[in-house]
């Protein structure tokens, strides 16, 4: 009698062990850890690219928070405006990443016809879109030492260069004064850009192939937004 007495305690304990593990399943959500791609990841900060999406990491844990159209992937913020316009040029793709110094964003740029070039951050909306172009390819990113503001170096015909600054933060384009003197000469190139402080940014442009180069020094803060986002 005494042996099944112990049984009958023991099974009793370990019928209540496995009631409370039950109880503490259900109080406690399942953690939702997404599948790890199978692509190589370009990673930057708490951000990473791979192929069409865009990942911001949690702890270990990836988790998607933008996508391209046909990337095989849902997400909060699918970039349908970052479409490829050229299905037989292949579909879009996340290029790179650069992240700024002093600030939590990172900016992204992508592949393809209608590439597109923007900012994720831990703020609303967390994905932006700044610009996007048909006929130019966004190529370098210089992001401001004080982490404000980017200037992105476009690749365009016959080699040209031209270069683009935008407020990163206010989401805008900035109207820059060399690219008034640049819309009216056909072969405009800027051929040199660097920031030289905080928010100071040098540039020299070249109107023509033999034309001497004009130098531009522009304190980025006293510059207007251009009021377009989005350049052809």
């Amino acid at each position: 009698m005494r042996l099944e007495s112990l049984r009958a305690v023991a099974a009793g304990v370990l019928a209540t062990a496995l009631c409370a593990g039950c109880e503490r399943a259900e109080r406690e959500p399942q953690a939702q850890v997404e599948e790890p791609p199978t692509v190589a990841l370009e990673r930057a900060g708490p951000y990473a690219v791979g192929g069409g999406a865009l990942y911001r990491r949690e702890g270990e844990s990836l988790v998607t928070v933008a996508v391209l159209p046909d990337a095989g992937k849902t997400a909060p913020d699918t970039l349908e405006e970052c479409a490829a316009e050229f299905p037989e040029f292949g579909k879009a793709r996340f290029k790179r990443l650069d992240l700024a110094a002093d600030t939590a964003l990172a900016a992204w740029s992508t592949s393809g016809p209608g590439a597109c070039l923007g900012v994720v951050g831990l703020g609303e909306p967390a994905v932006r879109v700044l610009g996007r172009w048909s006929a130019a390819v966004p190529n370098t990113v210089l992001w401001a030492p004080a982490g404000r503001y980017l200037a992105v170096w476009l690749g365009r015909a016959a080699g040209r260069r031209s270069l683009e600054v935008f407020d990163a933060v206010a989401g805008v384009r900035l109207e820059m004064p060399w690219e008034v003197e640049c819309g009216y000469a056909e072969a405009c190139d800027v051929v040199q850009a660097a920031w030289l402080g905080g928010t100071l940014l040098d540039v020299e442009i070249r109107l023509g192939p033999a034309e001497l180069a004009v130098p531009f020094e522009v304190n980025i803060v006293d510059v207007a937004p251009l009021g377009s986002e989005e350049e052809s």
